[in-house]
């Protein structure tokens, strides 16, 4: 099995599989299959994400953040045929996670183009597109803007379940992962207003984060159309 530095949080239980799919907004069904496999009409599906099925419905954050991945292709698409790739990206970078890592799309997409050849991978699953001037596919493009990598280890620290300005962003080493705005949570802030509170007495409380009303309004936003949040 591939090491990871010994302070990595891509191995860290993160969410549940009920959190997972609503942060992703993946029907829990998909997630499931992408994470354990599944058997249809008498044929049994590998899992695309796990080497092999665990029996566990928890996600570590790399498990959360290449399921990210997964959800940026159509519906429509054989993402089975993703695993080989994945598999082989895993022995050539060393992580169990290279999904969640920079290198598949910054500095290796020579390699990824390459394997993606030999493995004969369905092209709309491409991560790596171009010729002489490789370019992150369609699908890897949009996974690109929602992640933000850490420097020092080019793992994903945090990705965007919300885009606004600014995001709703999740992060473990954020409020343990619990959908934040510059950093507060949403779930704090969207229960006082569903309290009664003002929205001024809000940004009062959070004015050392720099929360402002349209931050107060994005909270309230996430909690109620994502997180199913009683108005």
């Amino acid at each position: 099995m591939p090491k990871l530095r010994r302070d990595s949080f891509l191995t860290l239980p993160t969410y549940s599989l009920t959190e997972a799919s609503r942060l992703l907004r993946v029907a829990p069904s998909t997630l499931r299959w992408w994470l354990e496999g599944a058997e249809r009409d008498g044929t049994t599906y590998q899992p695309v994400l796990r080497p092999s099925a665990t029996g566990s419905s928890d996600l570590t954050w790399g498990e959360f953040v290449e399921a990210g991945y997964l959800r940026e292709y159509r519906h429509d698409l054989p993402l089975q045929r993703l695993r080989p790739l994945i598999e082989a990206l895993r022995a050539e970078l060393g992580t169990p996670y290279p999904l969640a890592t920079a290198e598949p799309m910054v500095s290796g997409r020579e390699l990824v183009w390459n394997l993606q050849e030999q493995l004969q991978t369905p092209e709309e699953l491409w991560i790596v597109v171009g010729g002489k001037q490789l370019v992150l596919g369609g699908a890897a493009s949009a996974f690109f803007k929602r992640v933000r990598f850490d420097p020092l280890t080019d793992e994903v620290e945090s990705y965007v379940v919300m885009d606004a300005d600014p995001p709703v962003t999740v992060a473990p080493r954020v409020s343990f992962g619990i959908p934040t705005v510059r950093r507060v949570r949403t779930e704090i802030m969207a229960e006082l207003v569903t309290a009664g509170e003002g929205v001024d007495v809000v940004v009062g409380i959070y004015r050392d984060y720099g929360i402002t009303p349209a931050d107060v309004g994005i909270a309230v936003t996430f909690e109620r159309e994502y997180m199913h949040l009683a108005a």
